[in-house]
């Protein structure tokens, strides 16, 4: 038996079909792109055939999932898919869809992998909420006194120059070799190739 489902991200469409074992789960997947003969149809189909390896020889689809969703690279964006509105890239999208087809509830809520009915109710399914309520309970202790607003301030001030100082966060990346460039002076210098961002 087999489920196919048809995907779009962003500009690429496609059609997954899933071969799954008598009990339902599923034992290869096949991926076709709508870009065939292209660089990204032919990767798609390496590796599905590489995850339909996996699962035939007893890797866990929730070891892919959790490998494999959340990964970043184009084609990414919009979907067509209800369930998943926005993915960041055909593998993120791909194992969202399975964990939705294949995964109980409470495995995907521990994924934070949810359908839109999911993410509306107001608690998760099988989990109930426990509300506690008291009476007549007693107003807490004062907590200790605390420095000045003043001094708590200026500490806060001074931690958060110093962060800004130590982390590297507006550094491009290394046109040649990909490594985070480091500040020199007023540019940027590659730590791994010596490339600077245009200065002498």
């Amino acid at each position: 038996m087999s489920r196919t489902f048809e995907f779009r991200v962003a500009d690429c469409k496609g059609f997954v079909t899933v071969g799954e074992y008598e009990d339902g789960r599923p034992g290869e997947i096949f991926v076709r792109v709508s870009k065939q003969g292209s660089t990204l149809a032919g990767i798609m189909d390496a590796f599905a055939i590489s995850v339909s390896h996996g699962l035939q020889y007893g890797v866990p689809l929730r070891s892919f999932i959790e490998a494999f969703t959340g990964m970043r690279f184009e084609p990414a964006g919009m979907t067509d898919d209800p369930d998943i509105r926005i993915a960041n890239s055909l593998m993120d999208y791909l194992f969202r869809r399975m964990a939705i087809e294949y995964l109980s509830p409470q495995e995907r809520a521990e994924l934070n992998i949810l359908t839109t009915s999911e993410r509306m109710q107001p608690t998760l399914p099988g989990v109930d909420e426990g509300i506690e309520t008291r009476q007549g309970s007693e107003m807490p202790v004062d907590p200790p006194s605390i420095e000045s607003v003043t001094t708590l301030l200026t500490e806060t001030q001074t931690t958060m120059v110093r962060e800004v100082k130590t982390t590297n966060h507006d550094a491009p990346m290394c046109m040649q070799c990909g490594v985070t460039m480091q500040r020199a002076g007023s540019c940027h210098a590659c730590p791994s190739c010596g490339t600077t961002s245009g200065c002498s």
